[in-house]
């Protein structure tokens, strides 16, 4: 919204002021949309509170009414003749010229409100003697008339776009390129004159061509994996973890499909000392690492593909790893510090392929076999084989989620907790935790 924050500088209210000046400027008002100017400064009043640029077009487009009045009585006819030579410009002309004859102050006020009309109107009130003292303030109360109105669908408009914003523009990406499929789709089919088959099947290449392309520029070309500016907040107690949401998604908005966090470290340790402890082959991501097409290729080939990002309060994960498998099933992990010696884990099992909404665009990726607590509990069997690591137990502090709801896995909400060997956690945590002995 920098534009509208911009409203009320010197240049702003210059171009404002230009566009309600000409709107109805007698020559140049066939041309030039108020409506512009006129909703953007109800946007600027809705979402900065400036009133200076409401006021500004205002002025403006009243002296705009004044010039073209004031040239109608000293150009008259011979302007008349100049500008009115398309038909359907002298067709408004004896409109507007048979009304403002009969209703004279009513009308000034009323051609505000009829579009094309209004272009004409005070030009023709001064080519036909209105007296001033009546145009003027007639033209005053039109321009508040037609003028408010936009003001204020700007004004309405900015407060709903306020409200959806958040909400929609994580999304716009993907809808522009669905709706710019359906188009070259509509527009191909049409212009075909083949067989229904092979139009369908002219149709169908070419959308799944702009997939593939858009998937292409999106993981290798565009810059959408970026790393977060600003910090993640950082808890300061183990306890605070049974009040966090212990969800991570594969984008940054609630449409996305969670998953859930099922593995709590408590170490000085992170997340990656215990998968190399593991044996556990590290995955390159997105967001951390330089992954060209060429790279993604050989790791493709080596079945160690990147995987993709998934996000914790909108940070994508520190480190990803990987149990040998194929590229169809693997298990999978992937942490977050989220506080001192506090780290979070996400472990599942890749299932099919499948076109997901990944950050901003339908990709084609992995999804997850449902029975996460399956790799939660296989998880626990190597750590309790580890000589570095422990399993202090089952903490029920996630939400258990049953098979057929929104989600696509189930759990019965169970954290696993692990810390160093030997290290017995306090009394106040494994009470606040509720952990309970694994089996």
């Amino acid at each position: 919204m920098e534009y509208l924050a911009n409203l009320d500088s010197f240049a702003g209210l210059a171009i404002l002021a230009a566009i309600a000046f000409c709107d109805t400027l007698i020559g140049v008002g066939f041309f030039v949309f108020g409506e512009i100017a006129f909703l953007a400064a109800g946007a600027g009043f809705a979402a900065e509170g400036l009133m200076l640029p409401a006021r500004t077009v205002l002025v403006f487009a009243w002296a705009g009414d004044m010039t073209s009045f004031f040239l109608g009585r000293r150009f008259g006819p011979r302007a008349l003749l100049r500008f009115m030579r398309k038909q359907k410009n002298r067709a408004a002309w004896r409109k507007a010229g048979a009304a403002l004859a009969t209703r004279g102050a009513a009308f000034v006020v009323l051609s505000r409100l009829l579009g094309p009309v209004a272009w004409i109107t005070p030009f023709m009130a001064g080519t036909l003697r209105m007296p001033a003292g009546i145009f003027a303030p007639a033209a005053a109360f039109g321009v508040v008339l037609g003028v408010g109105q936009f003001l204020v669908l700007g004004a309405l408009g900015q407060s709903v776009l306020n409200v959806l914003l958040p909400y929609v523009a994580p999304h716009l990406t993907a809808a522009a390129l669905i709706a710019f499929t359906l188009l070259m789709s509509v527009y191909l089919w049409r212009r075909s004159d083949k067989s229904f088959w092979r139009r369908t099947l002219t149709v169908a290449v070419t959308a799944g061509v702009i997939f593939l392309a858009s998937n292409f520029a999106y993981f290798f070309v565009l810059d959408t994996h970026a790393l977060p500016s600003e910090p993640r907040a950082s808890l300061t107690d183990a306890c605070q973890v049974a009040e966090a949401p212990l969800l991570v998604h594969s984008g940054q908005s609630g449409l996305h499909l969670p998953q859930p966090v099922n593995v709590l470290l408590i170490s000085q340790s992170n997340g990656s000392d215990m998968m190399r402890d593991l044996n556990w082959h590290r995955n390159v991501t997105y967001s951390r690492d330089a992954i060209s097409f060429g790279t993604f290729v050989s790791l493709l080939l080596q079945q160690t593909p990147p995987v993709s990002e998934l996000y914790l309060d909108q940070h994508p994960a520190d480190s990803a790893f990987q149990m040998p498998g194929t590229i169809k099933t693997r298990e999978h992990i992937r942490w977050w510090t989220v506080g001192d010696g506090l780290h979070f884990g996400a472990i599942s099992q890749t299932d099919e392929i499948a076109i997901k909404y990944y950050g901003h665009l339908p990709v084609l990726l992995h999804d997850i076999d449902p029975n996460v607590d399956r790799s939660r509990d296989m998880l626990t069997a190597q750590v309790n084989d580890s000589d570095r690591f422990d399993v202090v137990g089952i903490a029920p502090i996630a939400q258990a989620v049953s098979d057929g709801t929104v989600s696509d896995f189930e759990t019965d909400g169970g954290v696993l907790v692990v810390t160093d060997r030997g290290r017995a956690l306090p009394d106040d945590i494994q009470t606040c935790l509720r952990i309970q002995a694994s089996t």
